[in-house]
């Protein structure tokens, strides 16, 4: 297990490519999903090859990703969780209906969480892809990683005076049970190492944390990435404390 990586690993890519994280349509993943870094695999098990890329939803403004969309949930895609297949490209695809992202939707066809739900989740939209593309932008200038939500919230900042931000808060090792922990079948024997479960009753492996307001303009306390090698499945969740 490392915790706390603030430097540039040859193990990491940090706001890859869309190409490099989505399969077609990438135009349509990429609307709904900021690739925030990317993991080689064999650094997590050195049997394992291969990237697994580390993303972040643009949902929610509020609440959940999912929250409003359960018509198109399924065992992959519910309230909070998020699944992929890696395929031979090492591309992402979505195990689900795009639909499950509530602006897939047309206005009209699924109730609004509350009043003026679909009106701030557009404008949201806006915000988090416009932090998200000031800060890749940033990172590809200065090959370095400052948090954007640090930048958002001090504007002026001298950024040759400070450090570092962390860009992985932890890879490898086991994860204890969180905020993130409900919703999906899991195996908790081990509270020290909480993993969710296949259909088939399989456990993931934990792979890595990061803070999502560090490198978007608004995110997850700790967004939460497992991997299942034999089926090639990725999944992720989000912790709100």
């Amino acid at each position: 297990m490392i915790e706390a990586i603030t430097t540039i690993q040859p193990y990491l890519r940090v706001y890859p490519s869309d190409e490099q994280v989505f399969d077609e349509p990438v135009t349509r993943y990429a609307r709904h999903l900021l690739p925030l870094v990317s993991i080689d695999l064999s650094v997590v098990n050195p049997s394992w090859q291969g990237w697994i890329h580390l993303v972040n939803t643009v949902e929610p403004e509020d609440e959940m990703v999912g929250i409003a969309t359960h018509p198109f949930h399924n065992y992959w895609l519910r309230e909070n969780w998020i699944g992929f297949h890696i395929n031979d490209e090492g591309r992402y695809e979505m195990l689900g209906d795009f639909r499950y992202f509530y602006l897939e939707n047309q206005p009209g066809t699924l109730p609004e969480h509350y009043p003026g739900h679909r009106q701030e989740l557009e404008e949201h939209y806006v915000v988090q892809h416009t932090g998200f593309a000031e800060a890749r932008t940033r990172f590809a200038q200065r090959g370095v990683f400052y948090s954007q939500n640090l930048i958002r919230l001090n504007p002026d900042l001298d950024l040759s005076r400070e450090e570092p931000s962390t860009l992985i808060t932890q890879l490898g090792g086991g994860v204890g049970a969180g905020n993130w922990a409900y919703g999906f079948p899991l195996d908790e024997g081990d509270e020290n190492n909480v993993r969710p479960l296949t259909p088939e009753g399989i456990p993931f492996h934990f792979i890595a944390s990061v803070h999502g307001w560090d490198y978007c303009a608004s995110g997850a306390d700790s967004i939460l990435l497992f991997y299942e090698p034999d089926s090639k499945m990725a999944l992720l969740t989000f912790d709100w404390s």
